[in-house]
């Protein structure tokens, strides 16, 4: 009789599906219930929060849930797409101030931090990107880091600022532009990547936005 000697492998293919394989599946791809938590809070954030027309609702959940600072006359409307690192870790880092407007349909990426003034007019489509990576370390590593806009700033429709930028007070972002360094205050800034085109004709600024429309 010929002794015969299984693989791990032959054993584990033997073996029938249930309980065991799927806990082994979870245990390959690291999968912990804070990880699973942490998907299901982006997943509410992002999938049924943004969508609920009401300010007072979404804000509940951006202060209260997301751990946000956020002034009770600022306004971030539907639709955005949120970008976070965990169960209230990055939500420490975001500071929206007063009268602050977050338009339609923005990607705010708060693991590196947002720190938003007052009176600061983001625009639809805007995406702010506080993550990168370190292209020239072997293993690709992630890289954090914060965004400012300061008081009055101005971000037009589709513009992307990426991380460590910080917006000066009054500055302009023009529509489109891609801001890779820091805008100086009242500067006017435009295209890929973003230079100074002008200054902006305003001094002192004491505006109000005062723009929460109903059902948005």
């Amino acid at each position: 009789m010929v002794a015969t000697h299984e693989t791990e492998s032959q054993r584990t293919t033997r073996r029938p599906p249930g309980k065991r394989a799927g806990r082994s599946r979870r245990a390959r791809r690291g999968l912990t219930p804070r990880d699973v938590a942490r998907a299901a809070l982006k997943y509410l954030t992002n999938g049924a929060i943004q969508r609920i027309p009401f300010h007072s609702v979404r804000q509940w959940w951006y202060r209260r849930v997301l751990g946000w600072t956020l002034h009770p006359s600022a306004a971030v409307l539907m639709g955005q797409q949120i970008q976070m690192a965990g169960l209230r870790a990055s939500g420490k880092l975001v500071s929206i101030g007063e009268g602050t407007v977050i338009n339609h349909g923005c990607l705010l990426y708060t693991t590196g931090g947002l720190q938003i003034g007052k009176q600061v007019s983001v625009s639809a489509g805007v995406w702010l990107v506080t993550g990168t990576h370190d292209m020239a370390a072997p293993g690709f590593p992630s890289r954090y880091y914060p965004i400012t806009i300061d008081d009055y700033a101005w971000i037009g429709s589709r513009a992307t600022i990426l991380a460590g930028v910080h917006i000066g007070e009054g500055a302009v972002v023009m529509a489109g532009a891609m801001v890779t360094r820091d805008v100086a205050p009242y500067a006017i800034v435009g295209g890929v990547p973003a230079r100074q085109v002008g200054v902006r004709p305003l001094t002192n600024p004491s505006y109000d936005l005062d723009f929460r429309p109903l059902f948005e």
